[in-house]
């Protein structure tokens, strides 16, 4: 790993192509996506896991309600 470099994941909005980072694994930065800027909710790891019901797996990634992550980082690079 690069020094300085920031492990988490890059999140995208389909509906309007935001792209957020968060210092979380994919399946958990989607969740905190939704919760913070679709439901405007303070996010907490009792809200992560609460929501998983929400979550969406697919072969390359996840998605919650309009926010998609992938699996492997690298794609978007």
């Amino acid at each position: 790993m690069e020094s300085g470099k920031m492990v988490g994941t890059v999140v995208l909005n389909l509906m309007d192509g935001r792209e957020k980072f968060f210092a979380l694994p994919p399946e958990k930065a989607v969740i905190a996506a939704f919760g913070e800027f679709d439901l405007g909710g303070y996010i907490s790891d009792g809200f992560l896991n609460s929501q998983t019901h929400l979550l969406k797996e697919y072969r390359l990634g996840y998605s919650c309600g309009d926010w998609i992550a992938y699996k492997d980082r690298r794609i978007l690079q």
